[in-house]
């Protein structure tokens, strides 16, 4: 089983780790898309804290021992549901505040499991605290 996980994982954190691990333990593979800045910045409405070459390089850190993940970059036209036709993963994990719903998503891709993970003390580990 193939999982795919997106964020924006600035100013990297426990509950990233949290998310990240909750991915791997989902499957046999697991992707790991880190949004580009503009798109960070479309969404957030301001820029992440760090560029996106150093969250991807901090992620890329935190899984070098892990076989079965990988990290990219998102798209640089930021089209999420491309993304998810190049990586045709079984499964996708959503963050516990990411804005997309599962039905969005199973609208085009009707075959792909959503499900959404815990939060891992969002009053203490979260971004926009740091």
């Amino acid at each position: 089983m193939k999982t795919l996980i997106a964020g924006t994982f600035d100013n990297f954190h426990v509950g990233h780790q949290w998310f990240i691990w909750s991915a791997v333990k989902q499957g046999a593979k697991t992707v790991i898309i880190v949004a580009r800045d503009s798109t960070v910045t479309r969404l957030k409405k301001q820029m992440p804290c760090n560029s996106e070459l150093n969250r991807l390089a901090r992620i890329q850190n935190e899984i070098i021992a892990l076989d079965t993940v990988s990290a990219r970059l998102g798209r640089s036209d930021a089209d999420f549901w491309e993304t998810i036709r190049e990586e045709a993963p079984d499964q996708i994990l959503l963050g516990y505040d990411q804005y997309v719903t599962p039905e969005a998503i199973n609208k085009t891709f009707p075959d792909i499991i959503i499900t959404r993970c815990t939060a891992y003390q969002p009053e203490r580990f979260k971004s926009s605290k740091f």
